[in-house]
């Protein structure tokens, strides 16, 4: 009998830890569009729901730049004088490691003023209904639509780069799983429910 308890808390266990994992989802900003002058990042974003251990993807041109900025004001104003960080080279990637509310802006000459290149990502800690909400959001809905035109600055930057490709990063990595740690109080819920139905 004390065999098969063991044996029985042993498959719980090994049950539990498969259940703790979830999938994780890696957003390239923009979709298809990717991070440039002619997209609306607030339409992007709305009804996403970000969850902690996301990861967002930026994949831009060379003329471009993901600034971090460290409040609203700085994101209201595309103020990046006291930046969180900088990045270029046209593929950044960052972890949502904690919930709350992060700025993001291009400081090249007005990228974020002509009132498109900002996003605000809000993180969400994880729980069931955040996850079924984030899956129910990718299902829904499509990348957002280009605004009509770049700006004539943007067009400058397009022909004087010749390696430019001329589509949009692919959106495939959107939709990219990987796995993160489910809540500790999962897999503890679990193993007491095996013990109560092996002390029953």
């Amino acid at each position: 009998m004390k065999a098969s308890s063991v044996a029985l808390l042993a498959a719980v266990m090994a049950v539990a830890a498969v259940a703790s994992t979830a999938v994780a989802k890696d957003y390239t900003v923009g979709g298809s569009y990717g991070w440039d002058t002619y997209v609306d990042y607030d339409k992007w974003a709305a009804g996403k729901t970000f969850i902690v251990g996301d990861t967002i993807t930026f994949k831009y041109e060379p003329y471009h730049n993901v600034v971090e900025v460290p409040a609203e004001t700085d994101y209201d104003g595309c103020v990046s004088t006291n930046p969180v960080s900088v990045h270029s080279g046209g593929n950044t990637t960052f972890e949502l490691a904690a919930a709350g509310t992060r700025y993001f802006i291009c400081s090249i000459p007005r990228h974020c003023l002509n009132g498109t290149m900002h996003v605000k990502v809000t993180t969400v800690p994880y729980s069931a209904s955040a996850a079924a909400a984030a899956a129910a959001a990718a299902d829904a809905g499509p990348s957002p639509a280009p605004l009509p035109s770049p700006p004539a600055d943007e067009q400058q930057h397009r022909s004087n780069s010749a390696s430019s490709p001329a589509a949009g990063p692919s959106s495939s990595a959107a939709s990219t799983p990987r796995h993160r740690k489910q809540p500790a109080v999962a897999v503890a819920g679990l193993a007491l429910a095996a013990l109560v139905a092996m002390a029953a």
